[in-house]
């Protein structure tokens, strides 16, 4: 625990200016995104929703940075990628990014949806689109700047983004390099639309399940043991009480470690890709053959497999790796990471305190900027947390990954060959 300890500091002290940049460019990039989709949804509510995701990737893609300038300190991580942990092109580097990306986007989306921060988000689009001036003149012809839900217009943006990225992800091969921003934008739209109106759709689940006579039947059972029985009664009080105090902080811990856990499976999977590459003779890379009539069939049904390939595997991988890190290690690491975040609300409190008593503008106009620079102390470290615990994870299991690793790269190395091309003859 206190090597552990000892190491994340380390390396938090080691990348901080690395990790500080990152930080510093998603939040800079989200607050001038959600601006620009203000003063766009002030106009017309698609606009706003249609920029308005970038505020999110912003916050993904600095996330992700934090997560790959670790990774050259992760020793288990360096093993399994077999020394190639730095890209050696500019080119290899935007590639290498952008598979993280597609894999990550969805994961992600939805944690940062359970962590409210997308509402949010939301919410400070559309404070900001009030204060526009042109905002009630379009509010009296029905526009909204909240209008991300199941509507006809986000419906519709929502379809032809997932329809983009399918075209493009399907044509990649064909297409030059730039339409990988291009797809990674319209995985992010659909996505954020998509979290959104799902959000609202099951908001309203827990109170219809509240409402089932059966349930009701249930509660009344419940009460009335727990008040005909001292034991009960406390039994009750006390797992609520652990319950209601620990159920958030652990889904953070564990959600926030399988992001880590998406990132460094894809970043293993694209170094390996690499060396794999680079181990074919050029005349076999150069010299396609069209492949056989029930293998150009297999890949003509390949898209259908694109997103299994590119964002499950990788998923159930880090899963699978940090469920064999083991429970004890588990625990440890929750208590570490609700330690962390819990000294990073101690200070907050205690910076509230020392500065004491003013007026509600006066806190309306320097909250925002406090908790910042608070984020600026406690993100590094907790970033630095997580990829030493995954790391820690690799070594409990560095076989299984490696294997499981070999297999991903090789299947993502047939997803990238064009259409009728075999993957023997690259």
């Amino acid at each position: 625990m206190i090597s552990t300890v000892r190491e994340v500091l380390r390396l938090a002290g080691r990348t901080w200016p690395l990790l500080l940049v990152w930080f510093l460019g998603g939040w800079i990039v989200r607050w001038v995104v959600i601006r620009i989709a203000a003063e766009l949804g002030a106009i017309d509510s698609t606009l706003g929703l249609i920029v308005l995701p970038l505020a999110v990737l912003a916050r993904l893609v600095s996330y992700i940075g934090m997560f790959l300038v670790l990774r050259e300190s992760m020793p288990a991580f360096t093993r399994l990628a077999r020394g190639n942990v730095a890209d050696d092109s500019a080119e290899e580097v935007a590639l290498g990014f952008r598979d993280i990306l597609l894999s990550s986007v969805l994961v992600f989306f939805a944690l940062y949806s359970a962590m409210d921060l997308m509402r949010q988000d939301v919410l400070q689009y559309a404070g900001l689109a009030i204060e526009s001036d042109n905002f009630f003149t379009y509010a009296e012809s029905g526009n909204t700047v909240l209008s991300v839900t199941a509507t006809p217009a986000s419906i519709a943006v929502a379809v032809i983004a997932f329809v983009g990225r399918f075209v493009l992800k399907r044509m990649r091969s064909r297409l030059p390099g730039w339409t990988t921003i291009v797809t990674v934008y319209l995985e992010a739209v659909w996505v954020f639309i998509a979290v959104n109106v799902l959000s609202n759709l099951f908001s309203v689940v827990p109170d219809w399940i509240d409402s089932r006579r059966f349930i009701r039947s249930l509660d009344e059972l419940r009460q009335t043991l727990i008040d005909n029985s001292l034991t009960l009664r406390l039994a009750w009080d006390g797992a609520s009480w652990v319950w209601n105090s620990s159920s958030e902080i652990v889904f953070l811990a564990l959600a926030w470690l399988l992001v880590a856990g998406v990132v460094y499976v894809r970043s293993l999977t694209t170094s390996r890709l690499e060396l794999r590459r680079r181990a074919r003779p050029v005349g076999i890379l150069f010299g396609a053959t069209r492949s056989s009539t029930p293998a150009a069939l297999a890949r003509r049904a390949r898209p259908l497999f694109d997103d299994a390939i590119e964002i499950a595997k990788p998923l159930l991988l880090s899963a699978r790796v940090i469920l064999r890190g083991g429970v004890a290690f588990l625990a440890v690491y929750v208590f570490a990471y609700a330690l962390w975040v819990s000294v990073g609300d101690w200070v907050l409190a205690g910076v509230y305190a020392a500065i004491g008593p003013h007026p509600y503008g006066w806190w309306m106009a320097t909250d925002q900027p406090i908790g910042f620079f608070i984020d600026l102390l406690v993100e590094p470290v907790r970033i630095t947390l997580l990829a030493v615990a995954f790391d820690f994870c690799l070594r409990s299991s560095p076989r299984a990954a490696d294997v499981a690793i070999d297999d991903m790269s090789a299947d993502v190395d047939a997803l990238e060959l064009p259409d009728g091309e075999s993957s023997s003859s690259r």
